[in-house]
């Protein structure tokens, strides 16, 4: 899924200065023409170049260049919409070290939580949080509850700066799934496109409903997230196959009487079975269904948890 992302926030960058770019070569849109240059200015319409061989600077429009001129300026230009997110962005008004409400442009409730204090050169992990089937509904507050506030603590985020997100899924009977999963996945790549997020290190975890969407939801998008932490929950054995790359830590009381342990170890004997080597599993000794408290504030999860980091895809 492609999301469309709005481009009017760009007004703020049309001469941005980029004095310690390397000379690189640039080419014409049909290919006939090729110089080594030096980008000094761009903007999402054109460019400023100083010529290597005679150190003339002109001007040249971006649709004048070559594809992968204009892929280069754009992703240059998003990196500056990135760095500027926290205080001009699309949801610098959301960023305030409190959760903040907000409905994305699908229609998902939302709340978000950010640190406006961060060094917006940076790039941070996302944390994505799925409630459980009680919390559904439209009033946006019921997702919240209290397992998402562990990783806004000031020591979490001393240690562990991150954002945190929280949607909130309308319905119970269609849960984290279909229609709801893409509107989330749209929202995510919004939330990477205008804040600097670290698009490599996106963590989705959840518990009960919560933890059945994180293993449909990573199923469906094998190639967004770093890692996955599901809770008393349980996925598809016949998605083994393109769970096992991902980075998981399951866990499940063993006194579970909502949700049978039984769901969790059934995938991930399956994921491992299928050959796959990154599934970690806790089964609690004596917990019931509402393990949250005894999960999220885990220092070893944590430490684990920020350690993985999705690889890059190779070119085909």
């Amino acid at each position: 899924m492609r999301a469309s992302f709005c481009l009017a926030s760009l007004s703020l960058l049309l001469a941005c200065s980029q004095a310690a770019e390397p000379p690189r070569q640039w080419t014409s849109s049909d290919g006939k023409s090729k110089f080594m240059g030096t980008l000094v200015e761009f903007s999402e319409k054109e460019v400023k170049v100083k010529r290597s061989s005679d150190f003339n600077q002109f001007r040249l429009p971006l649709d004048k260049l070559s594809r992968e001129d204009q892929d280069y300026i754009r992703s240059l230009l998003r990196e500056k919409r990135r760095d500027a997110g926290l205080k001009e962005g699309a949801y610098a008004e959301k960023i305030t070290g409190q959760f903040v409400k907000g409905v994305s442009k699908q229609g998902l409730n939302y709340q978000l939580w950010g640190n406006p204090k961060l060094d917006g050169t940076q790039r941070y992990p996302l944390v994505i949080w799925l409630h459980g089937s009680g919390q559904s509904g439209s009033d946006n507050e019921s997702q919240l509850g209290g397992a998402p506030k562990i990783w806004t603590s000031e020591e979490n985020q001393s240690s562990q700066p991150c954002f945190l997100l929280a949607p909130q899924c309308p319905s119970a009977d269609i849960g984290w799934k279909n229609q709801v999963a893409d509107n989330l996945l749209a929202l995510i790549a919004d939330l990477t496109e205008q804040l600097p997020i670290d698009s490599s290190r996106l963590y989705l975890t959840g518990s009960s409903m919560g933890g059945f969407g994180t293993f449909g939801i990573a199923a469906k998008y094998p190639q967004v997230f770093a890692a996955c932490v599901p809770l008393c929950g349980g996925g598809d054995v016949k998605n083994a196959e393109i769970l096992k790359p991902i980075p998981f830590w399951v866990f499940h009381g063993d006194k579970d009487d909502m949700v049978p342990v039984e769901r969790s170890r059934a995938i991930v004997q399956a994921v491992k079975q299928a050959g796959g080597e990154r599934m970690k599993y806790t089964e609690l000794e004596g917990a019931g269904h509402g393990i949250t408290g005894l999960v999220y504030p885990r220092a070893d999860l944590h430490e684990w948890l920020f350690q993985q980091k999705k690889q890059a895809m190779s070119s085909p």
